[in-house]
């Protein structure tokens, strides 16, 4: 099934697009589960999904090598030209012995570049920084989400700066409303604050 959403939407968005994601955050089970979502979200959201429910028998790194193959196939079928990759977790960054599963030189072979997700906590920037270097594969690396939630703007800056040396490219959010915007209003709540002090931040920042 999602195979063949991959290939719709390679034929239909090929001229449109910077890469193909194939999916927000992925979980492999080692074992039969009963649930696709995993059992933490943000309030009623859940942004992380597991991609088999049924092991059988296989390793994790079998199955996620077998999914990313086949749905990178599906998209290649339509569209050759666009980038393909893997959003994750940096499990790293919560277990320093952790090795990724997605980039794994094996199962990742087919992805075009590493796709990483940091929001580092507040007097750990080496850290989060130590565990950026796990996902140095050898493939261009991507800081795909990235947001001050848990740090200051000061920390993500040195953060940022830090990561130059095995990053190519940084990507943050933007929910819709423009910096002019959120100057606008009248009674900005602490999210409106932060948001526009990040966006100020983060259209200024240049990386040399």
């Amino acid at each position: 099934m999602q195979a063949t959403f991959w290939k719709h939407v390679a034929s239909t968005c090929a001229s449109s697009v910077f890469c193909y994601d194939l999916m927000n955050e992925p979980l492999v089970p080692g074992e039969q589960i009963d649930h696709w979502l995993a059992p933490f979200g943000l309030e009623d959201l859940f942004y992380v999904q597991k991609i088999t429910r049924t092991p059988n028998g296989r390793t994790q790194h079998v199955i996620a090598k077998a999914w990313v193959d086949q749905l990178v196939a599906a998209i290649c079928s339509e569209d050759r030209r666009h980038l393909v990759t893997v959003g994750v977790i940096p499990w790293a960054l919560e277990f320093p012995d952790a090795k990724p599963l997605f980039y794994d030189p094996v199962v990742a072979e087919n992805l075009d570049f590493v796709s990483v997700h940091f929001y580092p906590t507040a007097n750990e920037i080496e850290k989060a920084l130590q565990a950026l270097k796990v996902y140095a594969i050898g493939k261009p690396l991507v800081i795909a989400e990235m947001f001050p939630i848990k740090c200051s703007i000061e920390e993500m800056d040195r953060f940022i700066d830090g990561s130059k040396t095995v990053t190519q490219g940084w990507i943050s959010f933007y929910w819709g409303k423009t910096i002019a915007e959120y100057a606008k209003i009248e009674s900005p709540t602490i999210g409106d604050v932060i948001v526009k002090e990040w966006l100020e931040y983060f259209s200024s920042k240049r990386i040399n």
